[in-house]
């Protein structure tokens, strides 16, 4: 469960609209699966060209400074502890790495997800089947949420990991990780959790939730583009993993360029594996400032006023909302679906209203802090003109 947080919808955000130049032009309710670019990434990309220019591979010395500043920058998002936290391109490498440190051949072998996780983490699990992972998706009954009582009941002593997302990504439904992580603990198991449907949007701390490993990504809540994911871990944990799925940047003096085998980097560069994406780094730099200066509770009552305004218009029309309707359960988009939807969908972006569409979700909705309450009525009087309920 979210901390109790009242719906506000806070007028005072919209100054910050000028910082987002695709709001002039459509109305923007897509943050779910793309924040919109804040204008700093052009000036944050030109000091990554600046620094490139100017020091060639000097930048280096920069550069490596730079992620970890990153790094601990992301990790105020979900209250994580700093210099825990390494930066990749996208969470499937992160899934993977940490898939990798396992024997799977031993009696520990179960892997514990959720039937309604991106298929994303699941195909990656999947194929360590082939070393004998025992891949166990637990299952939805209705499409939008998966029990907890049934994700408990699943995890056994030959549990290894539980890779569970925060936010079911057709439903914005969220998992009671708490419970989820004592029972994990409770036989001996990991839990992994991927906050890409949360992060920047969700007030929450991984620290009292209990969890070991946080994987996420920047270009949704986050407003950062592609190019920005991480991992955190829990203190103390990384010591005891060793990934097989590794890099030079992982290694302890990678620019020391021993021979094999690697001594891992101690801390965030843990499980970093090759050469980092450094330009996606300067933008995320850039893209969290606004984020951290508006506050995740601020952001989140804001978000839940405008989501009940969503609930209403729908339910009002006769449309199916596809989301939890207590809010403590649901992350910061409302998922309403009707039989032509996806007809629809494809109408609204000609029209440039943005949104996403998902096969068994339909229309996903995600207003953030720089969004209106002019804006959700103008998107939900064009929806209701087109929907077939």
């Amino acid at each position: 469960m979210t901390p109790v947080i009242e719906p506000r919808i806070d007028p005072t955000l919209a100054r910050y609209r000028e910082d987002y130049p695709i709001l002039a032009t459509s109305t923007y309710m897509n943050s779910n699966s793309m924040g919109a670019m804040p204008s700093g990434a052009r000036d944050a990309l030109t000091r990554y060209a600046d620094a490139w220019e100017q020091q060639g591979v000097e930048a280096w010395h920069e550069w490596t400074r730079f992620v970890t500043e990153v790094g601990d920058m992301v990790a105020k998002f979900f209250g994580g502890a700093p210099g825990h936290t390494t930066l990749n391109q996208n969470v499937a490498f992160f899934q993977a790495s940490v898939a990798s440190c396992f024997d799977w051949s031993k009696p520990r072998n179960k892997v514990v997800i959720e039937s309604l996780m991106f298929p994303n983490v699941i195909y990656v699990w999947d194929r360590y089947r082939d070393l004998g992972a025992q891949l166990h998706l637990v299952p939805s009954d209705d499409g939008m949420t998966v029990p907890t009582e049934r994700m408990l009941e699943a995890i056994d002593e030959t549990t290894a990991i539980v890779s569970i997302s925060h936010a079911v990504y057709v439903s914005g439904a969220l998992h009671d990780v708490k419970a989820i992580c004592e029972r994990a603990h409770e036989v001996g198991a990991l839990v992994m959790l991927d906050v890409y449907q949360t992060a920047g949007v969700l007030p929450f701390d991984v620290m009292e939730l209990g969890v070991d490993l946080v994987v996420g990504g920047s270009h949704k809540w986050l407003c950062a583009g592609p190019g920005t994911a991480f991992l955190w871990t829990r203190p103390g944990l990384e010591d005891q993993l060793k990934p097989r799925l590794t890099g030079w940047m992982g290694h302890a003096e990678p620019f020391a360029f021993e021979p094999a085998p690697i001594r891992y980097a101690q801390g965030p560069w843990h499980f970093m594996g090759g050469t980092p994406s450094i330009p996606a780094y300067y933008v995320a730099h850039a893209a969290y400032q606004n984020l951290l200066e508006v506050g995740l509770e601020r952001i989140r009552a804001h978000n839940l006023g405008l989501c009940q305004m969503i609930i209403d218009r729908a339910q009002a029309a006769g449309l199916q909302v596809h989301s939890p309707l207590d809010a403590k359960w649901r992350t910061g988009f409302v998922a309403v679906e009707f039989s032509n939807s996806e007809q629809v969908s494809a109408q609204l972006i000609e029209e440039r209203y943005k949104h996403d569409w998902r096969p068994g979700c339909g229309l996903r909705l995600g207003p953030h802090f720089y969004n209106t309450q002019e804006e959700v009525h103008r998107m939900m009087d064009r929806i209701v003109e087109l929907a077939t309920p």
